[in-house]
């Protein structure tokens, strides 16, 4: 099973490496979010299984906080990344995530699938340096 776990870490780290000019997370840290006990990970295929989309969750207790969310990039506008956030309908509780304050796309999608923006975090992000939208859909 474990060799399953680091097939997909190898795979995710794909589309972190090709989406990011220097990813934020190491395979060696994919891999062990993808062991931790209160990750969730759904995992979009293709018709060969190669893995070409993903969204993270964190959860503790009654919250939930979406860690990562990516598509590579030869699939991206697709409806992926909707395919991944419907995973979240049957989900009760609060949902929580933080995005780029320039990433206009992303935001709404995440509006969407009723996320709302509640606080600006200021030079949250890296590389380049940028504020974070905090947004959460309550349920």
């Amino acid at each position: 099973m474990t060799d399953c776990y680091r097939d997909f870490a190898g795979d995710i780290q794909a589309i972190l490496d090709e989406l990011y000019e220097v990813s934020p997370w190491t395979f060696e840290q994919t891999f062990a979010d993808l062991l931790r006990e209160e990750t969730v990970y759904y995992l979009a295929f293709s018709e060969d299984q190669k893995v070409l989309g993903f969204l993270a969750l964190s959860v503790v207790m009654d919250e939930i906080e979406i860690t990562n969310i990516a598509v590579a990039k030869a699939y991206q506008s697709q409806g992926i990344a909707s395919l991944l956030l419907k995973q979240l309908a049957e989900l009760d509780g609060k949902i929580f995530l933080e995005v780029r304050a320039s990433n206009d796309k992303a935001r709404r999608l995440y509006e969407k699938f009723e996320f709302e923006a509640y606080y600006q975090r200021k030079d949250y992000y890296q590389n380049p340096q940028e504020d974070a939208i905090l947004m959460k859909r309550e349920k």
